[in-house]
């Protein structure tokens, strides 16, 4: 059983490290490896078009520049480069996160253990010009674990490079079962000439270094993803060789283009390597998506995008479309609760309502919401109607609060000719609900009476949790 983790920031990061570590010290992946890690609401409809991106996350992921694959083993994942010592003078930071319930897992004495292998090539034209090739093991107490669907494992590997193109595919095989996931991106690395300063990496943790020699002592962010209103999100870049006095500085923007956070730091001295942590507090953000700059006295040297979700399972662009979804998950008193506190309140306030549904805190997921948005994918694929997408039609949102029907019958109606009525029923709450199409297109409604009876009983089945 996974233990809840702190509230504060910093005890959380320090307690998802320990979670994600396999039985290794920090400084061990220097070497590389994998790390264990109803009615209807006021708030505004999200539009449909949006509503896809939470059940394809890695369409999000893809569109931020990070490598994602939604095969049989999904995976988000980045590169990073940094100056490395010679004769290679740069170096790549690939990492890579999965979840437990994309791998097989076998019974091995008291636990259960999973094996996974991971390919690196970067080409260059035809020819191979790095080539690495590891075997992984997760290994965790309790068959709960197998299946956590959150980011659960971490794989980094450092790899020297010259600076060039590269065609880099990266392949992810289950070794025991035949499932598989693979991408392949472009990645151009960059000389980093001193004086120059790389492009931030996303961090768990980390600890700058002090020469260019010495090994790389941090936890990359995969998916460079925070969770909204708790965790900080953390930055790790380094600068080579900056006039004293040069100020490097970080500003966070939102989508409209508004400056969220700003930090800066200013180098007191011309040395050869700084590394340099900075960290975004939550309260500063919101849910969605954001540029990270870096800017060196006023010129923006590159842009870094990062993401604010309430979940890494659901993404969605901001707060307003998260309220809108959970339409049918609670009632409208708290999402206008949720939508109506100030911009400083708003990730305490949906701090408080993670913790108040949550059925399991012992988990690190809400198990409720999970089920909610499952219901959410699955009505939109049955019940989409002309015009209307599946979650918003009157089936839709039955299914989404009460569940699947334990029967349904379908017949036409002999009182008017064209009209067809689809009965639901629920047994445990004693419901027979009743979907009229007046137009015989397919486009059902819960008659008054229906629609009456199921308030009764969602109400019911609210107060009871």
């Amino acid at each position: 059983m996974v233990p809840r983790l702190p509230s504060s920031p910093e005890a959380r990061t320090r307690r998802f490290v320990e979670r994600l570590i396999v039985g290794l010290p920090l400084a061990a992946l220097a070497a590389c490896g994998s790390w264990q890690r109803v009615g209807t609401p006021e708030p505004a409809t999200a539009p449909p078009e949006r509503l896809p991106a939470i059940f394809d996350p890695s369409t999000v992921y893809r569109q931020m520049g990070l490598m994602a694959d939604a095969g049989p083993i999904p995976f988000i994942g980045t590169v990073k480069v940094l100056a490395g010592p010679p004769p290679d003078s740069l170096m790549a930071v690939v990492a890579l996160s999965l979840h437990n319930r994309g791998l097989s897992f076998r019974r091995d004495g008291d636990a259960f253990l999973a094996e996974y292998r991971v390919e690196l090539v970067f080409r260059q034209g035809t020819a191979i010009a790095r080539q690495v090739t590891r075997d992984e093991r997760i290994r965790v107490s309790t068959f709960r674990e197998t299946q956590r669907s959150d980011e659960s494992v971490i794989f980094q590997q450092f790899v020297p490079l010259v600076a060039g193109q590269y065609g880099l595919s990266v392949t992810v095989r289950d070794r025991n079962g035949p499932n598989s996931s693979h991408f392949e991106q472009l990645l151009s690395v960059p000389r980093l000439s001193a004086p120059a300063v790389t492009s931030p990496i996303a961090i768990y943790e980390g600890r700058p270094r002090t020469a260019i020699s010495a090994s790389l002592d941090l936890v990359a962010n995969p998916r460079s993803t925070a969770e909204y209103g708790t965790d900080s999100l953390r930055f790790y870049l380094e600068s080579y060789s900056l006039p004293a006095g040069t100020a490097i500085v970080l500003s966070a923007l939102d989508a409209g283009g508004r400056v969220a956070w700003l930090d800066s730091a200013r180098i007191d001295a011309a040395t050869p390597l700084i590394g340099l942590v900075f960290t975004v507090p939550p309260a500063r953000l919101s849910i969605g998506r954001y540029d990270l700059r870096v800017a060196l006295d006023g010129n923006v040297l590159s842009t870094t995008p990062f993401l604010v979700s309430f979940s890494d399972q659901w993404v969605l662009s901001n707060l307003e479309d998260v309220i809108s979804l959970l339409r049918y998950f609670t009632s409208p008193d708290t999402l206008r609760s949720l939508a109506e506190a100030p911009p400083e309140e708003r990730g305490a306030a949906w701090q408080r309502f993670w913790r108040a549904t949550d059925p399991n805190p012992a988990t690190p997921e809400n198990e409720a919401l999970d089920q909610y948005f499952a219901r959410v994918q699955s009505a939109n694929e049955q019940f989409r109607e002309e015009g209307l997408p599946g979650w918003l039609t009157d089936r839709g949102e039955v299914f989404i609060s009460l569940g699947e029907p334990d029967d349904v019958v379908d017949r036409r109606s002999e009182l008017q000719g064209r009209s067809r009525v689809v009965y639901w029923v629920y047994n445990e709450y004693r419901l027979t609900l009743s979907f009229i199409d007046d137009t015989g297109f397919g486009r059902y409604r819960l008659d008054p009476r229906s629609r009456s009876e199921y308030l009764r009983v969602l109400n019911r089945v609210r107060r009871a949790t």
